[in-house]
């Protein structure tokens, strides 16, 4: 199918049954390929693109280049994407406000259960230890893009609902009998929340010390850089916040958040650039090369 035949396909089927995203578009289309849809809404003159997604950065370890920016050209376009005729402007709005409310009640969900998680860590610190820790939660629910699309988690075998729940706990000097029985806690709350029926969902977390952290935030390697970033984009939880603001200040003070920065610029310009080249890319030029900047990114955040 040519684009442009996908183009007048879609264009009737958005006519009759409204505004869709991406992946609405491609379960009614579903032989069509991705490229081709993406490249039939997208350099179509009629139709109307909406997006509501936040955008972020993150580090591809299977890339030379190791900078992406999240979500990746396809998921945007699949979940985060309205396609429109421009007389359903009214209908595109609606639809909008209803999708960017969904995201933000679920992802405050999650949140919920990160700090519930939180609170069973605090409750077992005497006053002083309070001062010395504190935890945090990363990843797309810091955005408020969290999802409860069925994911499926090779490395534990199992399907989970929606976006994992990243949760990282940073402390000054604990004793290794308190940090276990941390540990303990949340492992088990990882393991309750994954087995329960009522949640199945995927909690991620790591203990780490503040010296560690430190040492990361000189964002020399691929593991510095994604723990700065983790960072940079966290959300508090609980324990200590002047303990959290001590870590934020240090972060800027090794000047890993300007670059953290600075690497988000040079991602967004390399993003701006993949798409023009999808633009004009064709099925039989579609290299391996050019779907690894199309796709979902094969980032692997590793807490370390």
């Amino acid at each position: 199918m040519t684009r442009q035949e996908a183009e007048q396909r879609v264009i009737a089927l958005i006519g009759e049954l409204g505004p869709m995203r991406g992946k609405e578009l491609h379960a009614k289309l579903g032989e069509m390929d991705y490229l081709t849809l993406w490249q039939a809404c997208f350099l179509s003159e009629r139709l109307q693109i909406s997006q509501f997604s936040r955008y972020y950065l993150r580090y591809d370890i299977t890339r030379e280049d190791l900078i992406r920016i999240s979500p990746s050209i396809l998921r945007d376009f699949l979940s985060f994407t309205i396609i429109s005729l421009p007389e359903q402007r009214n209908l595109v709005m609606e639809r909008l406000v209803r999708l960017s409310n969904e995201h933000r009640e679920i992802s405050i969900w999650k949140m919920g259960l990160a700090r519930r998680i939180m609170m069973g860590v605090v409750d077992i610190l005497e006053p002083l230890q309070m001062n010395k820790m504190c935890g945090f939660l990363a990843g797309d629910l810091c955005y408020f893009l969290g999802h409860s699309e069925p994911r499926d988690v090779p490395s534990i075998g199992q399907t989970v609902n929606g976006s994992d729940i990243d949760i990282i706990i940073v402390h000054d000097g604990l004793d290794e009998e308190t940090i276990a029985a941390m540990d303990e806690i949340v492992m088990a709350s990882k393991n309750y929340y994954l087995r329960h029926p009522d949640f199945v969902q995927e909690v991620d977390f790591i203990i780490k010390s503040m010296d560690k952290l430190m040492g990361q935030f000189g964002y020399k390697g691929i593991k510095d850089k994604i723990a700065s970033k983790i960072v940079y984009e966290s959300l508090f939880l609980a324990g200590s916040v002047e303990f959290y603001d001590r870590i934020l200040e240090k972060l800027k003070w090794t000047g890993a958040y300007k670059k953290i920065q600075d690497d988000f610029e040079t991602g967004l310009a390399s993003r701006a650039e993949t798409i023009r080249e999808l633009r004009d890319v064709s099925l039989e030029r579609y290299d391996e090369n050019t779907r690894s900047l199309f796709y979902f990114s094969q980032e692997r955040v590793e807490f370390e």
